[in-house]
């Protein structure tokens, strides 16, 4: 996953990370994929290609950085093999999920078994990957990081102005895909029962997906209309504008592996409403409110807690620092340099890493 000209969100936090490393001094040859576009050809197409264009960026590298178990982390390992470089592969969430079928685990098992190491994005998805697979090298516990010159508190009613939103309306905000683990229904019902509480609220979201058309049908039956705008998909730089210019985030999905959303917003003053289900209470600490997924009236208490009592900017703030981006890719590169210098039994200068879109630390 990484953006690309018609999906700029499209594995965003890969994309951060990659220029983290590079600005440590590392090469990073990039082999992704940069479209979402899938079906019975086009799928196979796409890792098809992935796969041709890995195996000679595995032979000029030194190390191999796969995201996704499967099939990303398959076509690592096979890279890593015909070109004798070590891989180190990042788990996100659905690809650990997927253990649970037994042809994918099947398929999946020569990458995870044969990796210099496994990192995980939480630890709550590490248990579960401990859970899933029989053998493993060892895991390593680190989020993708949050890009903190980016996402930084910036004037609040400069950026609704921008947007043409009042001053002095609460203003919620969901990022993510338009997708059902994301959970845009049911925080659709949530602000239906805010509104009584808060009847001039907005609700912002800012994605695209498959429940988009739902979700616009929801807001005309409901008679929302211009309380709830839909932005579709934008790059960081708009999320970042749409961050400065709301109360808190709301992510209450049905399931979370990290949510790195939620760092964005906390990076930006802003607090989390956020699932209970998954690694984002990691992160989230006390600048939010974690909240049952399954139920709207949960989700809308949330929210209104958060409205009453809001945590500082700098609370918020402080929260996030702990997962500036260009922290995590420093212990990112320590795993890969280490998983190099093993393979050559030598020191690896200014290594060069290709990434593919101790243990159990955190």
């Amino acid at each position: 996953m990484y953006p690309g000209p018609s999906e700029p969100d499209y594995g965003a936090f890969i994309a951060t990370m990659c220029a983290a490393m590079e600005r440590q001094g590392h090469e990073v040859d990039r082999v992704v994929i940069d479209s979402r576009a899938s079906g019975a050809l086009s799928t196979p197409r796409k890792y098809v290609n992935l796969a041709r264009r890995a195996v000679p960026a595995a032979k000029r590298a030194d190390v191999i950085y796969g995201h996704y178990l499967f099939p990303t982390g398959a076509i690592a390992a096979a890279a890593g093999r015909i070109a004798k470089r070590p891989w180190v592969l990042t788990a996100h969430g659905g690809d650990v999920r997927n253990l649970s079928s037994p042809t994918i685990a099947r398929l999946s098992t020569p990458g995870i078994t044969g990796a210099s190491a496994i990192i995980a994005v939480s630890r709550y998805l590490a248990t579960e990957l401990r859970e899933s697979a029989r053998a493993l090298p060892p895991v390593h516990v680190i989020d993708m990081g949050v890009d903190m010159d980016r996402f930084r508190p910036s004037d609040r009613g400069a950026a609704r102005r921008a947007h043409g939103l009042p001053d002095d309306v609460p203003v919620i905000l969901a990022v993510g895909g338009l997708n059902e683990r994301k959970n845009p229904l049911r925080l659709l019902q949530a602000f239906r029962l805010l509104q009584s509480r808060h009847p001039r609220a907005r609700l912002v979201f800012v994605g695209a997906g498959p429940q988009e058309a739902a979700l616009r049908a929801g807001v005309r039956l409901e008679g929302l209309g211009d309380a709830v705008i839909l932005t579709g998909a934008l790059p960081a730089a708009g999320v970042a504008e749409w961050m400065a210019a709301c109360d808190l985030l709301a992510l209450p999905s049905r399931v979370e592996p990290l949510g790195v959303v939620a760092l964005e917003a906390l990076a930006s003053g802003r607090p989390v409403v956020a699932t209970r289900i998954g690694g984002t209470a990691e992160v989230v600490g006390r600048a939010g409110v974690l909240v049952d997924p399954y139920d709207p009236r949960s989700i809308a208490d949330g929210i209104t807690r958060v409205l009453a009592r809001p945590p500082s900017v700098a609370q918020c703030r402080t929260t996030a620092e702990g997962h500036d981006v260009n922290r995590q890719a420093r212990r990112v590169l320590d795993i890969l340099e280490r998983a190099a210098r093993d393979h050559t039994g030598g020191t690896v200068p200014g290594a060069t890493a290709s990434t593919t879109g101790r243990p159990y630390d955190s």
